[in-house]
């Protein structure tokens, strides 16, 4: 719909023999509108005809020099599980803050190299399952008897559907198992949700291998703090119960974000004094009992992956940049070392 109630947008998909160099005169458009619409006494006019070509594209690089592209001008797809406005964004999120740090001297230059090492892996990622969820229909096409030329052909396969019968059985049970291969585009949380970004804007060098990904990483959301990954999610509220809030709400904001917890209060000493010496903003906030917030369900205990008195360091855009295990002898020399390697500084 384009506007309610009286201009629509439809999407007819030609059949595959077609090809792209079609031409299709005004009136077949008018006469499929009208079918599909199902009432010939309601006036239709078309406004515009336009083609759009499913695509399978990623450029192998982002940036170059001091040109950074983002969205559609470096990954184009179908709009198949709906990833397309959200990588865009993501694409220009994971930008904004690099931009903004290194043009306030706040980031060496070397931290915008970290774009497309970070997002171009994503975008190759999106665009595969998208063309894949467009694949992932073809099963249920071919069950209601869709993918033949003739009509008469199309009419006979979609009444087996009915048909109490070997064949209609068959055809029955390749719909359903049609439909329920599409739960990879409808219930496709990790692919929405897990990211795995790997550059100089994240510190490894305290790291074991990362663990591999979860057994269907495509249905299965990884929560985890390892470095490069997205903020997890954890209920949050404060000694005198109020309105709750998210683990997610204390990151962002254009500065980095330190959480800790119980014994943890030489990190909160270590954020003050580095974000001093590096002119730089860092939150910091211990998590646990009658400390700055508390964490009722527990979630953040089973998510941090830390102990109470290590940390997790958040980049402005809400993910992890560096955590440490425990608390360490030298904490701020720590902290001061790891926020110059992410800053490139």
């Amino acid at each position: 719909m384009v506007k309610p109630w009286n201009e629509w947008i439809f999407s007819l998909i030609p059949t595959p023999a077609t090809g792209v160099e079609f031409k299709t005169l005004h009136e077949k458009y008018l006469r499929r509108v009208k079918e599909l619409v199902g009432d010939d006494s309601i006036p239709v006019e078309i406004l515009g005809v336009s083609k759009w070509y499913i695509n399978e594209i990623v450029a192998e690089y982002y940036s170059k020099d001091n040109i950074f592209c983002v969205g559609d001008a470096v990954h184009r797809h179908p709009p198949l599980n709906e990833l397309g406005s959200n990588t865009c964004i993501q694409d220009a999120f994971n930008l904004a803050w690099k931009v903004a740090y290194v043009l306030k001297g706040k980031a060496g230059p070397l931290t915008l190299d970290s774009y497309s090492l970070e997002r171009q892996p994503d975008g190759q990622a999106v665009i595969t399952r998208a063309n894949q969820g467009f694949r992932d229909h073809m099963p249920i096409w071919e069950a209601l008897g869709m993918m033949e030329s003739s009509l008469e052909e199309r009419k006979l396969q979609f009444a087996e559907l009915s048909e109490a019968s070997p064949k209609g059985a068959a055809r029955r049970a390749r719909l359903q198992a049609g439909v329920e291969g599409t739960e990879h585009e409808f219930h496709a949380v990790g692919i929405e949700m897990d990211r795995r970004y790997e550059s100089a804007a994240v510190y490894l060098l305290d790291e074991a291998p990362r663990p591999p990904l979860p057994k269907d990483p495509v249905l299965e959301h990884e929560i985890t703090t390892y470095p490069g990954s997205r903020l997890p999610h954890a209920w949050l509220n404060t000694k005198t119960p109020g309105k709750q809030f998210s683990t997610i709400d204390l990151a962002g904001h254009g500065a980095f974000c330190l959480l800790t917890g119980i014994g943890g209060e030489k990190w909160k000493e270590a954020a003050r004094r580095v974000a001093q010496e590096l002119q730089v903003e860092v939150n910091a906030y211990a998590i646990g009992w009658r400390h700055d917030y508390e964490d009722v369900y527990f979630d953040w205990a089973r998510r941090r992956e830390v102990a109470e008195d290590g940390c997790i360091l958040l980049r402005p855009d809400r993910f992890v940049g560096w955590r440490s295990a425990t608390m360490v002898p030298g904490a701020e020399q720590k902290l001061l070392h790891v926020m110059k390697s992410i800053l490139s500084r």
